[in-house]
């Protein structure tokens, strides 16, 4: 099984982030080969979207559990839901901490949920992906005439 525990430095004694949609890495922890590698959240600056764009990288890490000292948002808790992620929220300590709790049986899959499977895991498409890193653009751009503006405000 593979485990993604969401993490701000790469270091296995480092808390792990109550943050999902931007934490800087994702510590990945491969319970057949005893690995652990951190991966770089690719969506960790995104001015929107960044837990749907963090739970499709995910899904395509090939996880099957994830754990987060927060609680993934509806949007990404849906995404991962339906990829088949199971989802633990709240887990306090550090990386090594959810490792042994992983190891030790503490923390287990769940069995499978009562009603329909998941759908299979669908990436965005081109012109899906295009109109949102537009819409990131242009929210970013307006962002930063607002902090200029305020900027010389507070300069005069």
């Amino acid at each position: 099984m593979r485990v993604a525990i969401t993490a701000d430095v790469p270091d296995e004694n480092s808390p792990i982030s109550p943050i999902f949609g931007r934490c800087a890495y994702y510590a990945v922890y491969d319970t057949a080969t005893d690995k652990l590698e951190f991966v770089p959240n690719a969506s960790a600056m995104y001015a929107r979207g960044a837990g749907v764009q963090a739970a499709e990288q995910i899904a395509n890490l090939g996880v099957q559990m994830l754990i987060t000292a927060g609680i993934a948002g509806p949007n990404a808790s849906m995404v991962l839901e339906q990829a088949g992620v199971q989802i633990i929220n709240s887990f306090q300590g550090t990386i090594r901490d959810a490792i042994e709790a992983v190891k030790s049986g503490k923390i287990h899959p769940e069995p499978p949920r009562a009603f329909p499977p998941p759908q299979p895991y669908q990436p965005m498409s081109k012109e899906e992906e295009l109109r949102m890193l537009e819409e990131e653009k242009e929210y970013i751009e307006r962002r930063l005439k607002e902090i200029k503006k305020r900027l010389e405000e507070l300069k005069e």
